[in-house]
């Protein structure tokens, strides 16, 4: 007799080779782009600036290299889906929402880089209170 509850947790037919299609694209697109590049290379530098040909492998090398340098390896969050999903959240909270959260990253941003900005002299604070009550303890005895 057939278990039919396995076909519902997606160990059927169709979650058996659902990697397999974005593998075959991946590979497809791999290929097409090293292509790409051994052809534009081969085609634009050796006659401007009198480079040596490359190979397919160089190719692909290239384009790691390329990755690597301007890509970031991919280490950075997505920048397009990050802040969609933040302008998606913003966009549904209510006005009174979106005053709590600025006061609470206001907040936030002070208690932790409050003391970063604000540099305190070696004699004493640089604070705007203790700046006007040292010149106007400065100011009568200037005057005597």
């Amino acid at each position: 007799m057939r278990d039919f509850e396995m076909y519902g947790r997606g160990f059927g037919r169709r979650g058996h080779h659902r990697f397999a299609k974005p593998l075959i694209i991946s590979v497809i697109v791999v290929f097409a782009l090293g292509l790409l590049v051994m052809s534009l290379w081969n085609a634009l530098l050796p006659t401007i600036i009198g480079v040596k040909s490359i190979g397919f492998w160089q190719a692909l090398g290239l384009l790691v290299l390329c990755r690597i340098l301007f890509g970031g390896l991919g280490m950075r969050p997505g920048m397009f889906g990050m802040h969609r999903r933040m302008h998606d959240r913003w966009m549904q909270m209510t006005p009174e929402q979106r005053d709590e959260f600025i006061r609470q990253r206001r907040s936030w941003f002070e208690g932790k880089w409050a003391s970063r900005c604000q540099r305190q002299a070696p004699g004493g604070s640089n604070t705007p209170e203790s700046t006007s009550q040292s010149t106007e303890a400065e100011k009568p005895t200037d005057k005597q």
